[in-house]
């Protein structure tokens, strides 16, 4: 039987997440933005996420591949 995948696992989830990827990378290049103040609670927990190790192949990992 085959694993379940989560939703936006899918070829079109995987789509839109880089979609909104990108768009979120446009949206903090805006000079106006990056002048915007963040939570320090946020910066904590956004670089704990950063510092924990990748998963490739394991339930959040792409099925693409850079050996393409």
């Amino acid at each position: 039987m085959a694993q379940s995948r989560p939703q936006w696992h899918s070829s079109k989830g995987e789509a839109a997440w880089l979609s909104m990827l990108v768009a979120t990378f446009e949206k903090v290049s805006d000079p106006m933005e990056r002048a915007i103040p963040c939570d320090p609670e946020i910066l904590i927990a956004a670089k704990a996420h950063l510092a924990r190790p990748a998963c490739f192949h394991g339930l959040y990992g792409s099925q693409f591949s850079l050996r393409n």
